[in-house]
């Protein structure tokens, strides 16, 4: 007698047909998991990764950062020069008004210079007393000289005075320049 091995079908075990169930179920999460991460995830993280390598190329390498930097404070500075250039006084306009306020038998060997105030202090030499009076009649002539006082008059054989000179502010401004 044969034994017909296919006639009889065993039923499989209820515990494993969940058990197949269940492996089916956890293959395909896994399935759909892997699918998301790698079609969804990874791509947004690519874009993103994109950008930040976009971002680190438009700063440059270490050097150009260091170059760039080191302009930037170059930079900085020329404009803390520009701010103390344009404040500080300019003398020009005040020397060659001073050439013309000066008699020529008439010298002075010092001068200070107190711009703030628009005033000034010299040290004043002549021959005579008559050029010191030749002086104040043109510091009285000059409209930029507010007031003067000389003082320390001494007559020997030369005459030497000091002179203070309260002159117009305006001579120690800064000029425009047109460019």
């Amino acid at each position: 007698m044969a034994i017909d091995l296919y006639s009889q079908q065993e039923e499989a075990p209820r515990w494993k047909k969940i058990l197949l169930i269940f492996g089916i179920v956890v293959l395909l999460t896994a399935l759909v998991v892997f699918s998301y991460n790698q079609f969804v995830i990874i791509a947004k993280n690519n874009v993103n990764i994109e950008e930040i390598n976009l971002q680190l190329s438009k700063q440059g390498t270490p050097e150009q950062i260091e170059k760039r930097d080191m302009v930037l404070g170059a930079e900085k500075k020329i404009e803390e020069f520009k701010k103390i250039a344009s404040v500080k006084p300019v003398f020009d306009v005040y020397f060659d008004s001073f050439k013309t306020w000066v008699y020529p038998r008439v010298s002075f060997s010092s001068s200070t210079i107190n711009a703030e105030t628009a005033e000034i202090t010299l040290k004043g030499k002549t021959d005579t007393l008559q050029s010191v009076m030749q002086e104040m009649t043109l510091l009285d002539a000059e409209t930029d000289v507010l007031s003067y006082t000389i003082s320390n008059i001494v007559v020997s054989t030369s005459v030497t005075f000091d002179l203070v000179l309260k002159v117009n502010p305006e001579l120690f401004k800064q000029q425009e320049i047109n460019e």
